[in-house]
Parts: C-alpha cells; structure tokens; sequence
C-alpha cells in the first residue's frame, strides 16, 4: 500500500490540478500533533460527504455510525480572521457535489496527513506582488474500486478587494477529527419520536 503513487496536487488560483506523480510521502511529523491520526479512518465505508456553507469543514459519515472532518488548524468561528476555504481536486470535488456516495459505498483504504508547498502570494498598492513558496499540511485519500486514485484536500486563505480581486492567497494546514455526538441531543429525537 506505501508503495502506491500519490499525486501531488498543487492549489492554484485558477482551480486544483495534479501537477506530478511521485512515491507516497512519509507522513507529516509535528510536535503538537491534533486531530486524529488518518490511519483511523482506513477501513471505514464513506455513505454521505457535506460541505459547510458557514465554516472550512468537510464532513465524512462512516456507515458504522461515525462522522469524522477535515478542519483548518486554527480556524475559529468565533475569530474568523482572513477568510478561509477548503480546496480539493476536482474528482473528489464531485463526489462532494452529490453528497451521497450512492450505492456503491466507498471504503478508505488508505489516509495520510501530507506536506505541499504551494505559491503565496499578496498584491501591495503599488500592484508589485510579493509571492513565496509555503508548506502546508493537507489529508490525502485513497478509495476502493473506481475511486482508487488519491483524493487530496487542503486550505486556503484569501482575501479581495473591492473589485473581487485577490490581493492576498495564502495556505493553512488541515487536519481530521471526530465528531463527537451529544447523548443529550439524541434522547431529545428519541423522546420526540415516542410522543409522535
């Protein structure tokens, strides 16, 4: 499996595409490690993928009744700071369009937190562009049957101007973990559902 090819996949303003193949990386390292480590998430049947409209998150429902998300380091709803968006290849784009994976549940045979370095850039007053290469932590998947391709998602910083152009791209790490159900929430549907 650590064999296998992954693409590197870098972010652009024009969209996702892959840029180059290359050996699977070694996982990244990092001294305070957050989230869950992604080999958690192998073995486990993809049934339904969503897509915030309020937050960066992506959401996984597991058909063992888990639900994991990709989440931006940092991020908080509370103190948004420059805005934030969640970026994919453009396969793995689709599969969250339709939300449903469908009948053929997709199962996880591989996750990783990997390293891609993409071009920043900020635009001054002045329209000179001061642009840098930055590294940034992204999840790459890896599905069963036709989905056997990896599968990667990252973040992005970007603010425009009045006139909707970028004068700032910037690039932030992601990382997953569960979400955690309230048993409280759930006695609340089932107390609901007896009465009705």
């Amino acid at each position: 499996m650590f064999d296998d090819e992954l693409s590197s996949v870098s972010s652009t303003s024009s969209g996702s595409s892959p840029t180059k193949r290359r050996q699977r990386p070694s996982p990244l390292t990092r001294r305070d490690q957050i989230g869950i480590d992604p080999n958690e998430l192998i073995g486990k049947k993809l049934i339904r993928i969503s897509r915030s409209a309020a937050h960066p998150s992506l959401t996984l429902d597991f058909d063992d009744q888990t639900t994991a998300q990709v989440l931006v380091d940092g991020y908080s709803p509370r103190w948004k700071g420059v805005p934030k968006e969640l970026e994919m290849d453009e396969a793995f784009q689709r599969l969250t369009n339709t939300r449903s994976v469908g009948l053929d549940t997709l199962e996880i045979v591989d996750c990783a937190i990997i390293k891609l370095c993409d071009r920043a850039f900020e635009r001054k007053q002045n329209n000179d562009h001061v642009r840098w290469d930055q590294e940034h932590a992204a999840v790459a998947f890896k599905f069963s049957g036709e989905n056997s391709q990896w599968h990667c998602v990252w973040a992005t910083l970007a603010e425009h101007d009045e006139h909707n152009i970028c004068t700032f791209r910037s690039f932030e790490d992601v990382f997953l973990d569960y979400v955690q159900r309230s048993p409280r929430k759930k006695s609340w549907k089932n107390s609901k559902q007896n009465r009705g």
